[in-house]
């Protein structure tokens, strides 16, 4: 499920913001890896405006970037799912 509110600007979005145990602030990266081509209109929306990555492999995998991966510290999901966090 994808959900993506075009029309709001980050400054309307930032009073909701609150800080995160891990110290995390933002995503900065989306990257999907998938064995089959995307198909809905808006996962093609979501490349298109730069918010997702796509590249095929054998296996679903979704990695998700957080500030800039400036911590250079990866957390490794697998084998029980399929993500990865890039922190």
């Amino acid at each position: 499920m994808w959900i993506y509110l075009s029309f709001m600007r980050r400054l309307d979005r930032e009073h909701h913001f609150v800080d995160h145990a891990a110290g995390i602030r933002e995503i900065t990266s989306l990257t999907l890896t998938t064995p089959v081509p995307l198909q809905s209109t808006v996962s093609h929306r979501l490349v298109e405006s730069g918010i997702l990555s796509t590249q095929r492999g054998p296996q679903s995998l979704l990695e998700i970037g957080f500030d800039g991966s400036r911590r250079k510290e990866v957390v490794d999901f697998s084998p029980h799912l399929p993500l990865v966090f890039h922190l």
